[in-house]
């Protein structure tokens, strides 16, 4: 019994051994990984490549790239392969004789068919060319009657339902726009989601300040409440400046543990948003300014109608109005549709002999549809769509004002932005020279407790204005980046190179 006993103390050991160097290991490792010095613009790119948001502009821009690859299609010739073989039958037809009495006749017979054609649209015209070549085999089985061969060995026809509306020639005008929007649209998503990591890096970073202004004062609290228990017991310092210091002690406590949870939880969005392992530590850096930048709003207006999708939108909106009327008036007035068939034809027994002697085969039709009464159906129809064009103009103008004032505003807005930083920035260094020249005159028993709150509170307040401050700054200038696809700092178009699929 003892040696059992001392067999399982001897394994308890072992594993507890073993134990004690996994949570040795983990707490080296945990100590000494280096946390990641993450700065605002590597924060922006990486979002641009690894976030959720890049990869739905990829698909969006995708879909709209094979859209436009399926519309250019339309006008390249397209080769087609059409065959039945074998299609076999057997059944008792009523065949309608010369003297208009009906016999029934037995058919045996199977039929095989094979047939190459070349289509190609015309988006001149809006109609439909197409040259083929077919060969027929027919096999009776019923005795007394012969097989034979029926060829088409040239087939060339054109086929158009209206010659009043074009469809192929309004698409070969709005399809290319709207490729063009979606790759304007595909930068200024991008450009979008660097704004949103912006905004998750400027939250990080608040926190991140917040953590260390409440390590500070805690710092600061703890050093003047172990000084003033010295200057209570002398007789220096009433009671209640001492218990006030020590509620500011525990207070700073408080704060610098609320703050550390924010911090993860904002590290924990942001990490989210860049692909970056949660696991991960982030220290944020604190982004300086872009020195004597001045953005005109004129030149910001400029290269925003140069670049921006909405300009293109605007255009393409009313040219889908114009071909909306263009059908009304095209369906619902006279109404003429032409198809034309040339070719050679002949059938014989043998297959050489069908291609022998050829016939000529014609077909040419014109098909008219006139509207008689319509009761105002056709009126009305060309009617509203004429309205939905007056609507159209009138959006896209209101649009347009929308458009040049919110740039406008945003440029003034920015530069606005740089005085506001530069006293916002002279403020925090004052609070703190002031605070130090505050913390000595206290130690020397020249002013009271309240007076050092206030300089502390003073400090936090002005340390919070720059960084935010610094925030509304990098917010307006990435924001304008995305109204104009124009980068002020580089003085340069904005230009992201896009996949081919």
């Amino acid at each position: 019994m003892r040696a059992i006993l001392t067999d399982v103390l001897s394994v308890f050991h072992v594993v507890n051994r073993a134990l004690i160097s996994t949570f040795l290991f983990l707490l080296w490792h945990t100590l000494h990984a280096q946390p990641r010095t993450l700065t605002l613009e590597e924060a922006v790119e990486l979002a641009k490549t690894n976030s959720p948001y890049y990869f739905r502009a990829k698909n969006t821009y995708e879909r709209s790239y094979w859209r436009y690859q399926n519309f250019k299609a339309r006008f390249k010739p397209q080769i087609r392969l059409s065959a039945s073989v074998p299609t076999f039958f057997r059944s008792i037809n009523p065949v309608t004789q010369p003297d208009g009495s009906i016999e029934f006749r037995k058919v045996n017979q199977a039929n095989n068919s094979v047939g190459i054609n070349v289509v190609q649209n015309v988006g001149l015209t809006g109609g439909q060319l197409r040259f083929g070549t077919a060969l027929q085999r027919t096999d009776n089985f019923l005795a007394g009657q012969a097989s034979y061969f029926l060829s088409s060995p040239f087939t060339l026809s054109y086929d158009q339902s209206s010659l009043l509306y074009n469809e192929l020639k309004w698409r070969k005008l709005i399809e290319p726009l709207t490729f063009e929007t979606a790759q304007r649209g595909y930068m200024e998503d991008l450009e979008e989601t660097g704004l949103k990591a912006v905004g998750l890096f400027f939250e990080g970073l608040t926190v991140q300040v917040a953590v260390e202004i409440s390590q500070t004062n805690q710092a600061n609290t703890d050093t003047l409440y172990k000084i003033s228990k010295e200057r209570f017991s002398i007789g220096k310092l009433t009671e209640n400046e001492l218990l006030q210091l020590e509620l500011n002690t525990l207070n700073a406590q408080n704060q610098v543990n609320e703050a550390k949870v924010n911090l993860e939880i904002a590290s924990q969005n942001l990490k989210r948003i860049l692909g970056l392992p949660l696991t991960e530590q982030l220290v944020y850096t604190i982004p300086p300014p872009i020195p004597a930048l001045t953005i005109s709003p004129e030149v910001a207006l400029i290269e925003a109608k140069n670049n921006r999708k909405a300009l293109v939108d605007f255009k393409n909106q009313r040219l889908e109005a114009d071909r909306q009327i263009a059908e009304a008036k095209g369906a619902n007035s006279i109404n003429l549709g032409v198809i034309a068939n040339v070719g050679t034809q002949q059938t014989a027994a043998r297959l050489g002999d069908s291609y022998s002697n050829l016939q000529s085969r014609q077909y040419v039709g014109v098909n008219i549809d006139v509207p008689i009464q319509d009761w105002g159906y056709r009126k009305s129809q060309i009617k509203l769509a004429k309205a939905n064009r007056e609507l159209v103009e009138v959006t896209v103008k209101q649009e347009e004002i929308n458009f040049e004032q919110e740039i406008y505003l945003q440029a003034l807005r920015f530069n606005q932005q740089n005085s506001q930083l530069m006293v916002a920035q002279k403020a925090d260094t004052i609070a703190h020279r002031r605070l130090e020249i505050t913390k000595q005159r206290y130690l020397l028993g020249k002013i009271s407790t309240t007076d050092l709150n206030i300089a502390l509170n003073e400090t936090v307040q002005a340390r919070q204005n720059f960084v935010n401050v610094l925030k509304t700054y990098w917010t307006s200038f990435y924001t304008l980046r995305r109204l104009t696809l124009f980068d002020f700092s580089r003085n340069e178009k904005i230009t992201y190179e896009v996949e081919r699929f």
